[in-house]
């Protein structure tokens, strides 16, 4: 049933039109509306029971009774009467046109076409005014639904209050009507208003702190135990790092003792290890290196032992045999350090290996206190042999590297290296070319002899090295360190020179050289009587031994040993300190007693090459056909 289907209308604004009041109070009620044919459909009220509600038992209307319609009728009749009073203006009748009369007071005439009669406008216009009011007086205008505007909400539930007097008055106490309203303090507000909420986020906040809290605590927890996990690991691999560490330096440590021959080391270092039992590995190298050293010789006879010996060493030959002076002798008396090489090479080849005097002898101290000497057998390898080298004039002379006498060495010198430096830990050669450049390099014996031990290990037994001697009275390895200096040089420069010594003798030392003696002005011994001898060795041990250390070998000068050692000359040289005599020879020669040792050099040197071969094909050390350098020589002076 729609809004157009009534067929009565009800027009609130007329006053001649339907009262419903007085229309349910007369008796034209009952008979002229009759209801009852009517039905919830027809109105569209099924399901308005609520809406309308009923006193009476069996739901009819009863006028007299006042019904409580709620909230929503009274809206609903305030809409309906606001609807009527816009109807009612905007229907308002217009004034119509007075038709025309004629002058004869005739009836007003009307159009015979599309004019209509006063009666007709009427009915018309009356049709019109009740369907406005069918239209108007039952539409309901539903609300429009909005939505929430949440800075609106969150402003009228927490600030308004505070602003908003009426909204902070109380209401009305309904017990007590006349009770007098009292408005809310601001402290009140605050308290039913934002306290709640606070405490609520109070609460939030504190709890997920706590669950924040919580969850940190057990990240962190298992980052600990990760991180102590991943320490324990580290530190176990770091153990068995070291471990292995350890174990591989035992081994490349024992290699090395190998390589030069000291089995006996070599099985001790690895043993050090502990329980063999625990290092398969090591037991096994063990085991090995037993077996090896069970198969090596002993050569128990020091006689046949050669030691050659090599004066200062020449570079430049062809500057050396320039010197009008000293040409010839320098082609006689030396060796060039082109043929050492060759010499070192051949020996190599040969199956030589370098020993010293510790290599095969040994020392103690009796119950008197005398040192008592012994020998003990060299093992090496089946086709080994051990040979000895020394090297003397290791002074460098100033008529060698001086040519134009101010000391210094120079382009216009013999072609020798001038003294021995340290470099990076390396002991080298300096040495003045002929065209006045300083070069440092391998340019004598020494530097020479480190680097072949460098390349090849295991020409060294047991770290040997070469016997170096020097004489005093124009210093040592190239410094001028004597007294005569400081009357030349002045203090400061001998104080240079002395420290530039001893750093080269530390080096020396740490590389396994034995240091002697070449007697302080180069004398021969076994011409000289005791006082001769007796102050040659105080000069030596006034001057050279604060720079150089204690010695105990001596290396003497030529063809003039001491003849007798147990004469007055042998106890200058004993209480001076000597124990290790070496004299020159034609062949090999050595002699162990408790008292001292005794030895003979075979002398290498440009004369013996060219005309005494036998000293070296013999004994079958080296050719020197092969070494010899004919083609710069030429014909080397012999007698």
């Amino acid at each position: 049933m729609g809004k157009n289907d009534f067929d009565f209308n009800f027009d609130a604004t007329n006053d001649d039109d339907f009262d419903p009041k007085a229309f349910l109070g007369s008796e034209d009620f009952d008979e002229k509306m009759d209801l009852s044919g009517l039905t919830d459909e027809d109105f569209d009220l099924t399901g308005a029971e609520e809406d309308f509600p009923l006193d009476d038992a069996d739901g009819e209307f009863d006028p007299n009774q006042d019904y409580d319609f709620g909230d929503d009728m009274g809206d609903f009749l305030r809409e309906e009467e606001d609807a009527e009073e816009q109807s009612s203006e905007s229907f308002e009748e217009e004034p119509a046109e007075e038709p025309e009369y004629s002058e004869a007071g005739e009836e007003p005439e009307y159009s015979e076409a599309g004019e209509e009669s006063p009666e007709e406008e009427e009915e018309e216009h009356s049709s019109r005014r009740q369907r406005q009011r069918r239209e108007t007086s039952f539409k309901i205008n539903l609300p429009k639904i909005a939505m929430p505007n949440i800075f609106a909400k969150f402003y009228d539930l927490y600030f308004a209050p505070i602003g908003n007097k009426e909204l902070r008055e109380l209401p009305p106490d309904p017990n007590n009507p006349t009770r007098r309203r009292r408005k809310k303090s601001r402290t009140q507000i605050f308290k039913e208003v934002y306290l709640p909420p606070i405490i609520v986020c109070v609460c939030m906040v504190l709890v997920l702190s706590f669950v924040i809290g919580s969850i940190s605590n057990l990240i962190e927890r298992r980052r600990t135990e990760a991180q102590r996990q991943e320490s324990q690991l580290d530190a176990s691999i770091s153990q068995a790092q070291l471990e292995q560490q350890r174990i591989d330096q035992l081994i490349q440590t024992a290699e090395n003792y190998v390589t030069v021959y000291d089995y006996p080391a070599a099985i001790d270092t690895l043993r050090s290890v502990g329980d063999l039992n625990a290092y398969p590995d090591i037991a096994a190298k063990v085991s090995e290196y037993i077996q090896i050293q069970d198969q090596l010789e002993e050569y128990k006879d020091p006689s046949l032992i050669p030691n050659l010996s090599f004066n200062l060493l020449i570079e430049d030959l062809t500057r050396a045999k320039a010197d009008k002076e000293l040409g010839g002798l320098y082609n006689k008396n030396f060796v060039t350090t082109g043929e050492f090489q060759k010499i070192l090479q051949t020996l190599y080849s040969n199956g030589f290996v370098l020993v010293d005097f510790d290599s095969f002898t040994s020392s103690s101290i009796d119950a008197s206190g005398a040192q008592i000497f012994m020998d003990k057998p060299i093992l090496l390898p089946a086709g080994k042999k051990p040979i000895m080298i020394t090297e003397t004039l290791t002074n460098y002379f100033n008529y060698m590297i001086d040519g134009n006498g101010d000391n210094v060495a120079d382009a216009q010198g013999d072609g020798f290296a001038s003294r021995l430096v340290v470099v990076n830990g390396e002991i080298k050669a300096e040495y003045v070319d002929s065209s006045g450049q300083t070069l440092v390099g391998d340019y004598d014996l020494v530097p020479i002899l480190e680097t072949f031990i460098k390349e090849h290990p295991d020409f060294s037994y047991r770290g040997a090295r070469a016997i170096i001697g020097v004489t005093g009275y124009e210093g040592i390895f190239g410094y001028r360190i004597t007294n005569d200096y400081v009357g030349t040089k002045g203090q400061d420069f001998v104080n240079q020179e002395i420290a530039g010594a001893k750093e080269v003798v530390a080096a020396l030392r740490e590389k396994g050289y034995t240091l002697a003696c070449n007697t302080f002005k180069n004398l021969p011994y076994g011409q000289k009587s005791v006082t001769e001898i007796t102050a040659d060795l105080q000069a030596w041990t006034n001057q050279i031994t604060p720079v150089l250390g204690p010695v105990d070998v001596m290396v003497f000068v030529k063809d003039s040993p001491i003849s007798n050692y147990s004469d007055a000359a042998f106890q200058a040289l004993y209480t001076t300190g000597f124990r290790y005599f070496v004299e020159e020879g034609n062949s090999t020669y050595a002699e162990i007693n408790t008292t001292y040792v005794r030895q003979k050099r075979l002398i290498v040197s440009g004369n013996t090459m060219a005309w005494k071969t036998s000293n070296f094909t013999t004994p079958n050390i080296f050719d020197p056909a092969v070494i010899l350098d004919i083609s710069t020589r030429g014909q080397v002076p012999n007698g």
